[in-house]
């Protein structure tokens, strides 16, 4: 793994009146505004087990046991350190998703929001893989982006 432990993942990206994604926004069918969840995890180097890096920040992220039983039963190995979240409508969820960063993304990531369903979207290398692979999605999608003024470009 080529980690950098002190490095930090940022994901916004402002849309402009005009952009056409924002108009597939706000043009989304009723039954796609489902209550959602959605947190976002570094994968660090560690030991050859999987252990939480904060249990503090894990939970304070709404982060669960079965978060964390999911991801060690996908073979991830290492520290998981909490970076944030993010809802959609009220608890109980309809669909909660995790996503599992081990580097910072070189350009934009579209990942589909899971429909009525839980679902892990990890990196391998420059690609996603998503966990189960075969989950009823919506054309709602989850956006990571660079945040190019903390990265100087």
């Amino acid at each position: 793994m080529d980690e950098d432990l002190d490095s930090a993942y940022t994901f916004t990206e402002k849309l402009r009146p005009d952009d056409p994604r924002l108009r597939q926004l706000l043009e989304i069918p009723e039954e796609e505004n489902q209550s959602s969840f959605c947190a976002t995890i570094q994968l660090v180097s560690g030991s050859d087990e999987l252990e939480i890096e904060d249990v503090s920040v894990w939970n304070w992220c709404h982060l669960t046991d079965e978060d964390f039983n999911r991801l060690r039963a996908i073979g991830l190995k290492g520290k998981l350190r909490a970076a944030g979240y993010g809802a959609l409508g009220d608890a109980p969820y309809k669909s909660r998703t995790l996503i599992v960063l081990r580097h910072q993304i070189k350009e934009a990531v579209d990942l589909a929001q899971p429909d009525g369903c839980d679902v892990i979207y990890y990196q391998v290398g420059d690609e996603w893989r998503r966990f189960p692979a075969e989950v009823p999605v919506l054309k709602k999608r989850i956006r990571l982006s660079i945040d190019r003024r903390r990265r100087g470009l």
